[in-house]
């Protein structure tokens, strides 16, 4: 199909925006009140939902799924998006993100880190596409499953204290892990490579940014069926500081205490299960396989866009993404 461009011809359609109030950074009434009178001077029917507990977007999103409305959008950071997207998996309901969260990583990726307004006018006049989601166990997964000492950081941060701090909650978080993480050894299956060592942290990535600042999963792209690997051998402080140094240089794939792989699924043993976190968000139980799962979410970018993320020729939609779907 031709790339879409400009504003697309959008029939009538409902948006469902889910907002979580604990955000870090989350827009100001008056802005989300602009974004709103936008969308229903277009003729839209618009509904805003808050979250109060943890796990409330799943539940959300898959209620606006099962009602088949086109686009949700999550005011909110990557944890609620996260959360968004395992309730839409496998449904035609695209997903959007009004930035609010404390590194916003999919809006970075995707050219919606803006203002509540323009991020919405960008994707409801955009286009949507079709991508992986990652899966631990039994949870999707947006942009990455972090093992070990960056699963130790999170952990570590209260959400009070991510609350209020945002990023210098991980910062403070990190250097403290940094000092006094230790590694463990482990089995672990690259689909059908065995790597037994001792490891410091292993990332699944479905993106490439990683907190904000550098780039772990270089090569990832949202739409390829895979998922790339890094895994980080060592034991303790002086190697998770050279490991830290390479990554931000971003030559740590040159290294030979670094894996990298390009995997549809990994598969642990271990003694003790390693701490695990996904698209930043601790979970108290770990999953001992992380799989691929292809083309199992839309979502709705910028008309255009032209990221890293994505293959050469999307999947689009040109009748716009508030058409409801075609069979």
């Amino acid at each position: 199909m031709n790339e879409t461009r400009g504003p697309l011809p959008i029939a009538g359609g409902e948006v469902l925006v889910i907002v979580n109030p604990a955000a870090h950074n989350l827009p100001s009434l008056r802005r989300r009140q602009a974004a709103d009178e936008w969308l229903r001077e277009q003729g839209r029917q618009v509904e805003w939902v808050e979250t109060a507990a943890r796990g409330d977007a799943i539940a959300i999103a898959a209620r606006a799924a099962e009602r088949g409305v086109p686009l949700v959008f999550v005011c909110g950071g990557d944890g609620t998006l996260s959360e968004a997207a395992h309730g839409l998996a496998g449904s035609e309901t695209a997903l959007a993100v009004i930035p609010g969260g404390t590194v916003n990583l999919w809006a970075r990726e995707t050219g919606l880190l803006k203002r509540p307004l323009e991020a919405m006018q960008l994707a409801v006049q955009g286009e949507r596409r079709k991508i992986d989601l990652g899966k631990a166990g039994d949870r999707h997964f947006l942009l990455m499953a972090g093992y070990g000492v960056d699963a130790s950081v999170t952990h570590r941060v209260s959400p009070r204290v991510k609350g209020r701090l945002g990023a210098a909650a991980y910062a403070l978080a990190a250097a403290r892990e940094a000092l006094t993480y230790q590694s463990a050894s482990v089995r672990l299956w690259i689909d059908d490579e065995l790597l037994e060592d001792r490891v410091l942290m292993v990332l699944a990535g479905n993106t490439q940014l990683y907190a904000g600042i550098t780039r772990i999963a270089l090569e990832a792209r949202a739409d390829d069926g895979l998922l790339d690997v890094c895994v980080y051998r060592g034991r303790g402080r002086i190697e998770i500081l050279a490991h830290t140094a390479r990554t931000l240089l971003r030559l740590h794939r040159g290294s030979k205490r670094v894996v990298y792989r390009h995997a549809r699924r990994l598969r642990f043993e271990w003694e003790q299960p390693l701490p695990m976190q996904l698209d930043g968000d601790a979970f108290p139980q770990s999953a001992a396989e992380v799989t691929v799962v292809p083309g199992a979410l839309w979502v709705a970018v910028p008309a255009g866009l032209r990221s890293r993320l994505f293959s050469d020729r999307p999947e689009l939609q040109p009748e716009g993404i508030l058409t409801h779907p075609r069979p």
